[in-house]
């Protein structure tokens, strides 16, 4: 299943300071887009780690629940982040994936990687994610 074009659906701290336009959200894969602004960047002028880090842990929780069928029904858990920041990002468009790369039934192995506009790796990051069908209760 894939979702393209909508807003990620996410506690009010998300939506209100990381407003982010999910693309793709399906197959053990999810991408998106944020714009980043002055409100995200530290003293040094760039964006700040705990932005990135947070943006990264819900990619890699969205890759994680986009390996249940529907994949709407589903939410990750991370369990378990370790990023490496590769570069700063500056205010503007920059687009943030979480990809599937193994795991079992319920636990997943997850990359992260955030582009800026210029397609510059910014960050990356390898999580295990816990995956919990919601139709399942």
């Amino acid at each position: 299943m894939s979702s393209a074009n909508r807003e990620l659906k996410a506690a009010p701290f998300y939506q209100e300071h990381l407003p982010t336009k999910v693309i793709h959200h399906g197959d053990g894969r999810m991408k998106m887009e944020i714009d980043f602004t002055d409100l995200h960047l530290n003293a040094a002028g760039v964006v700040h780690g705990g932005v990135l880090a947070a943006l990264l842990d819900v990619a890699s929780a969205g890759g994680g629940s986009a390996t249940i069928e529907d994949a709407e029904r589903a939410y990750g858990v991370t369990v378990s982040l370790t990023i490496n920041f590769v570069r700063g990002a500056v205010a503007g468009p920059a687009q943030i994936e979480g990809v599937v790369i193994g795991g079992g039934r319920k636990t997943k192995f997850v990359e992260g990687k955030i582009h800026d506009s210029s397609g510059n790796l910014v960050a990356t990051s390898t999580s295990t994610v816990k995956v919990i069908d919601l139709g399942k209760s």
